[in-house]
C-alpha cells in the first residue's frame, strides 16, 4: 500500500513541488522522493512511521511491540472493527475516537490492510539529498529516535527542529 499511496503522491505533484506528510503518509512521502527525487523538491515530515530506519531504538521497539500483536491479527474476521480500532488505539497510547459506524468499517479496512511500517524499508539515501524537516512533536517516543537517525544519515540537509538532546530524551 505504501508504494501506491507513493504514486498518488506523484500524481497529484503533476510534474513537481513539495510534499508534507505526517505519520504513515511520512513512509509513502520517503518512497516518492527516494523514487523521484527529481519532482520531489522538498520534504517535510511530522512524526514520520519510518520505523526501518530506526530499528533497535528502544522507543521503535517499544512502538512495534505495542502494535505488532494488533496487525498479526488484521487478518482475523473474528476481531471486529470496533475491537480492532480499540486494540489499535491502545498501541499507540490513546483511546479510539469515535467514528460513525460506516467511516469505522472504512478505516478498519484500510488499517487491516496496511503493511505494518515497520517492514517498509526505506533507505533515505536520495531523500538526504533534498531540503528537508523532521518534526518530533509529543507522541509517542519513537519520534525522537526517528528523528535523530533520519538527521544522522542526512549529513547537513535533513534537520529535526530542536535540540539533539531533546531528539535523544
Amino acid at each position: 500500500m505504501p508504494s501506491a499511496d507513493a504514486h498518488h503522491i506523484m500524481a497529484a505533484l503533476d510534474g513537481s513541488g513539495h510534499v508534507v506528510a505526517a505519520s504513515y503518509g511520512g513512509v509513502a512521502a520517503m518512497l516518492a522522493a527516494e523514487q523521484h527525487p527529481e519532482a520531489v523538491r522538498s520534504l517535510v515530515l511530522c512524526e514520520p512511521a519510518c520505523f526501518s530506519l530506526a530499528r533497535g531504538g528502544p522507543g521503535v521497539e517499544e512502538h512495534v511491540a505495542a502494535l505488532a500483536p494488533v496487525f498479526a491479527r488484521a487478518g482475523d474476521p473474528a476481531v471486529s472493527a470496533v475491537e480492532f480500532s480499540r486494540r489499535f488505539a491502545e498501541g499507540l497510547g490513546t483511546s479510539p475516537a469515535y467514528l460513525p459506524p460506516d467511516v469505522l468499517e472504512e478505516t478498519v479496512a484500510r488499517l487491516r490492510a496496511t503493511t505494518p511500517p515497520w517492514e517498509v524499508e526505506v533507505s533515505a539515501r536520495r531523500t538526504i539529498l533534498m531540503p528537508s524537516r523532521c518534526w518530533p512533536t509529543s507522541g509517542p517516543t519513537a519520534a525522537p529516535e526517528l528523528a535523530v537517525s533520519l538527521a544522522s544519515r542526512s549529513q547537513k540537509r535533513l534537520r529535526p527542529l530542536g535540540s539533539p538532546a531533546r531528539l535523544a530524551t
